[in-house]
This record gives structure tokens, sequence and C-alpha cells, in this order.
């Protein structure tokens, strides 16, 4: 018998993790809901770090996290991460990941990137060659369905190979998440299609909880103009060119300097929150923000803080005019807790990435998503391989599981109910929200739940998107049970009815499910 160790996740942090646990002894099974790294918000990142290396010790790089989450972090693995992250990162180096790290608090791995819009895929392609090198087993096309839950803890996972339509089933000694965030509940976000929010609906159906999934990141700019992709646009651009209202004012700008940052790039570390909820709130009033492309000089564009700020290969002939921007959803500071190892509160269950709570409070600082990953996966995958039991069984077929909707010919669309749910989560839990909008939010779910009836499954991607419905779903009403909860603002969350930030909420929201029924509460938080 041997450990088996099952990665549910291949972005970033779960090509980490398995590479880790395949490099300390276990035999690793990683499932890639299509192809490893690419689908993933790491492949589709800028590429940047941000972590204590030379000027910048552990301790500043602790206080610049603390601070930026509006001092709601654990403790415990914000610590962790602060002390841990440059021997982490200098570890994936030694892998054969190319990654530049300087003696300012950044690192980057641009350097091997395909293209300016996928600044971590290169990082993932490698991370993928390591991971088969050390002889990870990777199942691609592969949507986990459900942990198996024994008297000792997690037993195995079940999935299904959604091109094939048969399901499966492995015994596993552990099993790690890496499911990324929940992203594609909006219409507007970032994330790649896949992001869907699996690992939330994993581990709540297990009996685990989630923590802050009110705090949900919205980049400030993003591309709105018909014809441009729905993309982040770096704050950093406003150290180049104009950023304005409909009157030509450079409002944005003028803010942000008021706010004490002396640049778009230092408001794009530290600010992202207030400016999101700023531009918001100045879109929701019937205003416009509008990226003057038409002052972008050859210049200009040859500077690599440019590139990496509008991400994109703008042709000359679409620089004639402005184009409007508007905050785009961008990343989950909430999901699963973990302790320093990547744990979770059920035994032989670690997690990693975005897919976890704790660490980021209630704004992600810039840069840290990525140092998570790899300072979480890392340590996620040698606890796993260390800490599992030897375990029998082999992979065997199973029959397909119930699903969220039941599937009958002649049945609703999953592309189409998957996209009448988007909207609900969009225009109620965007940054600003309230009481009265969040209650009807989690009204329109139920109706649309009761109302969607079975699906109809025609092709293999229509059956991935019905075995996605169930993460989408769980996704937005944690979303919603956290937001309403909540009456305060604090980081990310604004909350119109409740504008000020409030001591006696320096607590975070536990979400968990029972019998379909999502409950709310508050408790203390790790110092």
């Amino acid at each position: 018998m041997k450990k088996r160790v099952i990665v549910i996740g291949a972005g970033g942090a779960g090509l980490t993790a398995a590479a880790a646990a395949a490099k300390d002894g276990a035999d690793v099974v990683l499932l890639a809901k299509t192809g490893p790294g690419n689908a993933s918000c790491t492949a589709y990142s800028g590429g940047f770090f941000s972590l204590a290396s030379g000027s910048v010790s552990p301790e500043d790089h602790l206080k610049q996290v603390f601070e930026t989450g509006r001092e709601v972090s654990d403790g415990d693995l914000l610590r962790t991460l602060a002390f841990e992250c440059e021997g982490a990162l200098r570890t994936l180096c030694s892998w054969g990941v190319a990654m530049k790290i300087n003696n300012f608090g950044r690192a980057a791995v641009r350097v091997s990137s395909p293209s300016e819009i996928m600044g971590g895929a290169g990082m993932t392609s490698e991370l993928t060659r390591i991971a088969k090198a050390e002889g990870v087993s990777i199942l691609s096309d592969c949507a986990a369905t459900r942990l198996l839950i024994g008297d000792k803890g997690v037993e195995g996972v079940e999935w299904v190979e959604w091109r094939t339509g048969k399901a499966r089933s492995c015994a596993a000694s552990a099993v790690i998440l890496a499911t990324g965030g929940g992203g594609r509940i909006y219409t507007r976000t970032d994330n790649p299609a896949r992001m869907t929010g699996d690992g939330y609906a994993l581990a709540l159906e297990s009996g685990l909880g989630l923590v802050d999934m009110e705090y949900v990141q919205f980049y400030p700019l993003g591309w709105k103009t018909p014809g441009y992709p729905v993309w982040m646009v770096g704050l950093g651009i406003l150290d180049y060119i104009p950023v304005t209202d409909g009157t030509g004012r450079e409002f944005l700008k003028e803010t942000i300097l008021s706010w004490g940052f002396s640049s778009g790039k230092e408001a794009n570390y530290f600010g992202r929150d207030k400016t999101a909820i700023f531009l918001s709130r100045h879109e929701k009033n019937g205003g416009k923000t509008l990226l003057h492309v038409e002052k972008l000089s050859e210049e200009m564009l040859s500077n690599p803080d440019v590139r990496s700020s509008i991400m994109l290969d703008i042709p000359a002939h679409r620089r004639n005019a402005p184009v409007e921007v508007s905050p785009v959803q961008h990343y989950f500071s909430g999901g699963i807790p973990i302790d320093g190892e990547g744990r979770t509160d059920l035994p032989g269950l670690y997690a990693c990435g975005e897919v976890t709570g704790g660490v980021d409070g209630a704004s992600r600082m810039g840069g840290n998503a990525l140092t998570n990953i790899v300072t979480f996966g890392l340590r996620a995958g040698r606890a796993a391989a260390a800490e599992a039991v030897p375990c029998g069984g082999e992979m065997s077929q199973i029959a397909m599981p119930t699903l969220y909707f039941p599937v009958r010919e002649g049945g609703t669309s999953p592309s189409e109910a998957r996209e009448r749910l988007r909207a609900i989560s969009s225009k109620s839990l965007g940054p600003c929200r309230n009481a009265g909008e969040l209650r009807s939010c989690i009204e329109e779910i139920g109706e649309w739940k009761s109302g969607t009836g079975p699906l109809a499954v025609k092709t293999p991607l229509d059956l991935l998107h019905a075995l996605e419905m169930k993460g989408l779903a769980v996704t937005a009403q944690a979303v919603a049970a956290g937001a309403l909860t909540r009456e305060e603002s604090r980081g990310v969350h604004f909350r119109e009815d409740f504008p000020e930030e409030c001591p006696g909420w320096k607590k975070r929201i536990r979400i968990s499910l029972e019998k379909d029924t999502f409950s709310a509460v508050r408790e203390d938080i790790h110092s």
C-alpha cells in the first residue's frame, strides 16, 4: 500500500502541492478540470509577487499585509507567510521555475510568460513539467463531485470525466483542495471560465465552514468598452496616461493622492479596495470612468510597466479615443480555514491557494496571491505526504452522481441557467451593497434554484456546466450570507447602510451549510 495524495485543482497552488508531495515520496494523483495550468488564475495573473526579501523584512511584509487587510488577517497564517515566503519562492527556483527575486520585496515570473495577458502561464507550464517528472499522475477533464468521508476523516474522492460522461472513485490517504475561487458567479470578472467555487461546495458538503466570504476583491479598472476583453487594467497606468470622468477631470488620481498614496503603482499594492469602491459608487451615481488610450505613445508602449498595466496589444487605429473602464471582479479573500501547514478541520483534508481564507483579511495586498499559493501549496503538499497513512484500493468506475439539477431531455440549457445566476450575483454582490439588495439576492437565488428545473445535457460542455452549477450556487449564497451578516464596511466589503468600519466587527464570519440552509456566525480571529 502507498501514501496516495489526491490534489483537486491544477493551477499554481495545486501544481506546487502535487510536486511537493511527490518529491516527499507520495503517490500523487492530480485532478484537472480541463488541462493542467493554463485554465487557472495563476496562468492569467500578472506574474508578480510581493514578499519579504532584501530590504523588506518579514516584519515589514507582515505589517503591510495586515494593514492592507484592515487588521483582520489570521495572525498565525500571516506570520507563516511573511517568514516562509522567500524560502518557498527560492525552492521553486531550485526546481527549475524561472523567477526573478529583487531586493525590494518583489519577484516576477514574467520572463517565461507566453503573452502580456498570461503573465503566470510560463510558471504553470514549468510546474506541470516538474510535477510530471516527479511521477504525478495528471488526469485532465475531471470535475470532482464529492469527498469520501469515513470514521477517521477523508478517505477518497469521486469525480466525473465530463468529456466521456464516466464517473470514477479513488481511495486516498490525503486530499488537497486547490480549486481556486468563485469569480464566475459574476458577469464582469477577469477569472477564467472554470473558477466556479467547486472547492467551497465540496468543503461545505463535508461539514466544514467557510470564513470571510463577504470579502470579494474587485480590481478598480477593467475594460468595459465593447470589443475589449473583460480584463483588468493595472492602476499603475495612472502614472502614464489620464483617467478622467466625463468632464475630463482626472478625478481618480486626485482622489488617490488625497488618500496619501504617492502614485497609481502604490495604490495598486495597498489601495485596491478603496479605489474599487470609489469607482463603483461613481458608476452607480451615473458617472463614467474613461481611460485615455489615445495618449499612449509608442515610447510608452515600450515601457514594461505600461505593457504589464494594459496587458493587451492595442493597435494604433483603436487608440484614437478614450475607452470606458470600471471595476471587475478579481479575487476571493475568503474560503476554507487552514493552519500553517494547510490542514483543515477535517482529518486528511488539506487546502491551499485562493480556495482558503484567513491570510488576506478584508483586502488582498497586490502581489500577495502568487506568494500565498506557492508558500501554502508547498507546505500543504509536504504535510500531506508526511502525515498520510498508506491506503489500499484502486481507481474504479461508479454510477453517475446526482447533479445539483436533474438532467432531462427538453430541459433548460445549463449555460443559460448559469448566466441567470451570474446576473443575480452581479446586481447585488458587487463592491457596494445594502441589506435590501442582499435580501433580494438571497430570495432571487432561491427562486432561480426552484424555477430552473431539469437541465438539457446534449454535449460534454453542457455536462461540465451542469457539474459546476453547485459550486456557483453555493458560492453566491455564501457571499450573500456573509455580506448581509457583516453590518459594517471593511476592506473590499462596503455597506451603503453601514458605511463606517466598526471596531466591534473585528471578527470573522463563518458560513456553514446544513440541510440546504446557510448559517452565518461571528467568531474571534487568531491574533
